[in-house]
């Protein structure tokens, strides 16, 4: 029997082991994340909630024991031009109960470096599952320089894959919402605009966005990470402000935005929370439905808010969706 504890480390977790490399993709830790403890990297990181993530893990190690629960979105003869398309991956999290519901995808955070699913969107995606909504967790491309528009090019692949894969997937529904966390955040951002995200690559506009403590527009960073960050994003184009702009949330927000629930903290030492304060004045600006949830206490990287001023912030995000 599956027993994960905030003792457990997630490289360890036998049905898990097929799949170490995705569950925290290219951390920057000394060792890989998967070979601390959960509760050691809560005190690295203390908005990481130990419990929420083996709750989590357990779940995930649950269905990786008798069904598929991770999938290529590329196609083998796709990885030619990217060798790292090969490691854009969905993770499939069913509803728990018949869904007739929409689909969410979510996009976990790290600086464009690393995709820390397992911290992030697991925990969030279990508590939607609950509620009777599919979740796949993207693990889209991050490092190195110049990563943008890799990311936004993986979540249209794998909204194309999962519909073309829908009897598979059980699902009842194309409507599909989509959230992120920080840089996943950021992507989730980009997403709705006409410009970058859905209309850009030919398809449907979500029904709503969850972006949680995101980044929105670069002047709204924090100094000390700005340039290290676009140049994550840009690369050489870092050094163009109108390049840079082009991609600038906070520059791009139409009327063609979607509906969103925002969540961040007052006290988020790494993004700052007038990111979300922005992106909720630009919505209501062009009168689009949005709720802005801001914490007092919370950081930066606590998911689905476990032990912070925003805990229970999933399931007031889906009473959001559900009232538009």
């Amino acid at each position: 029997m599956i027993q994960v504890t905030t003792q457990s480390k997630a490289g360890e977790i036998e049905a898990l082991k097929p799949y170490r490399k995705y569950l925290c993709y290219q951390g920057g830790f000394e060792k890989p994340v998967i070979e601390y403890t959960l509760e050691e990297l809560q005190k690295f990181i203390p908005a990481w909630s130990a419990a929420a993530e083996a709750s989590a893990l357990q779940r995930v190690a649950e269905l990786a024991e008798k069904q598929e629960v991770l999938f290529d979105v590329y196609l083998e003869e796709e990885w030619a031009d990217d060798p790292q398309k090969k490691d854009v991956k969905i993770w499939y999290l069913p509803a728990q109960g018949e869904a007739k519901k929409p689909f969410i995808i979510l996009n976990a955070g790290g600086a464009y470096q690393s995709v820390c699913t397992m911290v992030e969107a697991f925990p969030t995606a279990v508590h939607f599952n609950r509620m009777g909504y599919h979740v796949f967790c993207l693990n889209y491309r991050v490092g190195g320089k110049g990563v943008i528009p890799k990311p936004l090019d993986d979540l249209a692949a794998a909204y194309r894959y999962i519909i073309a894969h829908k009897e598979q997937f059980l699902l009842q529904s194309e409507d599909y919402a989509v959230g992120g966390f920080s840089a996943g955040g950021n992507l989730t951002c980009m997403w709705g605009t006409e410009s970058r995200g859905y209309k850009s690559y030919g398809l449907p506009k979500p029904v709503a966005m969850f972006p949680v403590y995101p980044v929105v527009a670069r002047e709204r960073m924090y100094n000390f990470e700005v340039e290290m960050f676009l140049t994550t994003m840009f690369g050489e184009n870092a050094q163009s402000a109108e390049y840079m702009d082009s991609y600038d949330v906070g520059k791009l927000v139409t009327k063609g935005y979607p509906p969103c629930y925002i969540v961040h903290c007052a006290d988020d030492s790494t993004v700052p929370s007038g990111n979300s304060t922005l992106l909720k004045t630009l919505l209501d600006q062009q009168k689009i439905p949005a709720k802005l949830e801001i914490g007092v206490v919370g950081e930066h990287g606590f998911g689905d808010g476990t032990g912070t001023d925003v805990e229970g912030w999933p399931e007031r995000a889906i009473a959001f969706l559900e009232s538009l």
